[in-house]
């Protein structure tokens, strides 16, 4: 919440994470978490790629937003909760591989008042260490529910 107590303002810094590093270990987990290995599917196709296994996968890094968001993330009233209600647009601008250093940048977009609480969308660009173009651009929605919110999130 702002000052005011009137919530994220749209146009504004959200927050920007430290640098971070993801480690094979975490990379293979993930695989092996979405059934993304050889005892469930033919990886054929992912090893001929030119960028071999340290290719980090997109929705890894869209995942990775509950991480930055839940270390970086703005906290509201005690009391309050958050659901995620979605994404609006995900684009994959540039590459990225194991070893690189990222980290995200996130702005607050829109906010919308709703009877079950406050819809923030926030711009999260995970950025590249050293590099232009960030590996991924996406819109976020998170349904901010306080205490005194009145009705259930839907």
């Amino acid at each position: 919440m702002n000052a005011a107590g009137a919530g994220p303002v749209p146009g504004t810094e959200y927050f920007v994470s430290d640098w971070f590093t993801l480690d094979r270990e975490h990379l293979e987990q993930f695989a092996w978490s979405t059934y993304l290995d050889p005892a469930h599917v033919d990886l054929t196709v992912s090893r001929n790629n030119p960028l071999g296994a340290d290719l980090v996968d997109g929705f890894w890094q869209l995942s990775a937003l509950l991480y930055f968001h839940f270390k970086y993330g703005v906290r509201g009233d005690d009391g309050e909760y958050g659901f995620n209600y979605g994404l609006d647009r995900v684009r994959f601008p540039a590459p990225l591989t194991l070893g690189r250093r990222i980290r995200v940048r996130a702005v607050v977009v829109d906010t919308a008042k709703r009877p079950d609480g406050l819809l923030v969308t926030t711009r999260n660009t995970m950025e590249i260490e050293g590099q232009e173009r960030p590996c991924m651009v996406a819109d976020l929605l998170l349904l901010r529910v306080s205490p005194d919110t009145d009705g259930e999130a839907s």
